[in-house]
């Protein structure tokens, strides 16, 4: 089994783990794609410019005063499965951080900026990142979102095979607790 399968189940033990401890917690799981950006200079040390990453896996926790803790788990298995990137740059990342949401939790579109750390393994070497953006979902009911997210990942400049980098996702949130909406002005008869 590889590596990175190997640490996708622990993540998903660890997370249902922690569901199963508290049901009051306010706990959302996601599934998204994925892009990795370089620049064109970048490109050159690392490889490729850009990667496409499918499945990222996400799992937050909401704790109060707009404060969300996040954990992620990416990696590039586009590029494994298809064969049409062999010469691609073997990316898989785990990510830790926090959202603040400016009181918007229970609207339908929340708004919020992001400060975290990753591990991205990438060549055979494990290289820490300082991350930091933001993003938003919308909330289609109270159980399914659309989330939107833009990072940058900063690099040490001594690193010799990672490169900072922008990182975009795109995926589908579902909260494991009915969330309790603000109602929209269309939803009264």
């Amino acid at each position: 089994m590889l590596k990175a399968q190997k640490v996708f189940l622990i993540f998903l033990f660890i997370g249902f783990q922690l569901v199963a401890q508290n049901k009051e917690n306010r706990w959302v799981v996601g599934a998204s794609v994925g892009m990795v950006k370089f620049s064109s200079e970048d490109s050159k040390v690392v490889g490729d410019q850009f990667i496409f990453q499918i499945p990222k896996l996400n799992a937050s926790r909401y704790f109060s005063n707009g404060l969300t803790v996040d954990a992620g788990f990416s990696i590039s298995a586009i590029n494994r499965i298809s064969g049409m990137f062999t010469n691609s740059l073997d990316y898989l990342s785990i990510d830790v951080g926090a959202k603040y949401d400016f009181g918007k939790a229970n609207e339908n579109l929340v708004p919020y900026l992001y400060g975290g750390a990753s591990f991205i393994s990438a060549n055979s070497e494990m290289t820490p990142t300082l991350n930091f953006g933001g993003g938003a979902t919308f909330w289609l009911n109270a159980r399914y979102g659309v989330n939107l997210q833009l990072l940058y990942k900063s690099v040490k400049t001594t690193t010799v095979s990672m490169r900072s980098h922008t990182y975009f996702s795109v995926g589908v949130v579902y909260s494991l607790n009915l969330r309790t909406l603000v109602p929209r002005l269309w939803s009264h008869n």
